[in-house]
């Protein structure tokens, strides 16, 4: 799919960097949850981001939406910068979201169809005209009429997730975030949910910026896979290159922890990570990934690696990318 995707920047963040001030701190000392990111996501693709717990995926996605401001440098959206008073109000009915929970997402107290209801008449349409969209994407969903009177409580998670994307796909937004949208689904569930989103990508041509812990699926609907490891992008490129010739360690750690799906991959080269993620409180002069890499050279601990080039649209931050043997 990549090869097919027009290559027109849709989103795009210059060091992009979010500090989280500790209050108990004397020393004015922060949490540096995204630091220094540049990132670029292509319209009509689907940008997977993926990395451990506490890596900023999770961060950069409610910066994008609106929900966080940076603390250094800002976001754009179709060239337009997101944080800027007189694009707000354009900017928001361009960014949709589907979160983990879709139960937490919903009015318990409001019928679905309410809660569908109520953004649109935000955003100035009648009643009539609200209703008419509502039934036509609760079609396109497989949400039946039945489902639209009922409360969040009544429906199976499944349902309730694809409640949370008719909600988000109405206005037609350029760009869904989907943070770990089928994590809490059954297997038999997600696949549903995510032949669904693809459908409604190729429909709409919307952009995706797909955020999972599950490197099955990312593999599965991403076009482009990035990287991220303690507020830092490590490695970005192209699904097939990530996965088939990566040449960061830690990418290589990330892929060796999903269990082989054919017997003859059990004995394949693995590297099984240990340790923890640094402090990211503390300003680190090397490689965030240098405590826990067992290619560590002297140059790692003291010179932060730029992001390297080694191929067509494949990056990695790695002072030795494509030189190390795996």
């Amino acid at each position: 799919m990549y090869s097919e995707i027009n290559h027109e920047v849709l989103v795009r963040t210059e060091h992009l960097k979010k500090y989280f001030p500790l209050r108990k701190s004397k020393k004015s000392e922060s949490v540096r949850a995204v630091d220094d990111v540049s990132l670029e996501i292509y319209r009509g693709e689907t940008l997977g981001l993926v990395g451990e717990s506490g890596s900023g995926k999770t961060t950069i996605a409610k910066m994008i939406l609106g929900l966080l401001p940076p603390t250094e440098n800002t976001i754009y959206i179709d060239g337009k910068d997101v944080w800027d008073k007189k694009n707000n109000k354009s900017q928001r009915n361009s960014v949709g979201a589907v979160f983990q929970d879709p139960a937490s997402s919903l009015n318990p107290r409001r019928p679905i169809y309410r809660s569908l209801e109520r953004p649109l008449i935000i955003n100035g349409f009648s009643k009539t005209e609200a209703k008419n969209l509502i039934y036509d994407t609760a079609e396109k969903i497989n949400i039946g009429r039945e489902l639209l009177e009922r409360f969040p409580h009544e429906l199976s998670g499944g349902q309730q997730q694809r409640v949370s994307i008719a909600r988000a796909i109405m206005l037609q937004p350029k760009l869904l975030v989907l943070d770990e949208p089928t994590s809490a689904l059954d297997v038999s569930v997600q696949a549903q949910t995510l032949n669904e989103l693809l459908k409604l990508q190729e429909e709409f041509n919307m952009t995706y910026l797909f955020i999972t812990h599950n490197l099955s699926v990312v593999r599965y609907m991403s076009d482009r896979i990035c990287v991220m490891y303690g507020g830092k992008l490590m490695e970005i490129g192209s699904t097939g290159d990530v996965y088939n010739h990566y040449v960061h360690p830690y990418t290589f750690g990330l892929l060796s922890s999903v269990p082989p799906l054919h017997p003859k991959e059990r004995h394949r080269k693995k590297y099984l990570l240990s340790g923890d993620m640094p402090s990211l409180v503390e300003e680190t002069k090397g490689c965030r990934f240098a405590s826990r890499c067992k290619f560590c050279q002297n140059i790692c601990q003291k010179e932060m690696p730029a992001m390297k080039r080694v191929g067509e649209g494949h990056l990695a931050a790695c002072h030795f990318a494509g030189e190390i043997k795996f």
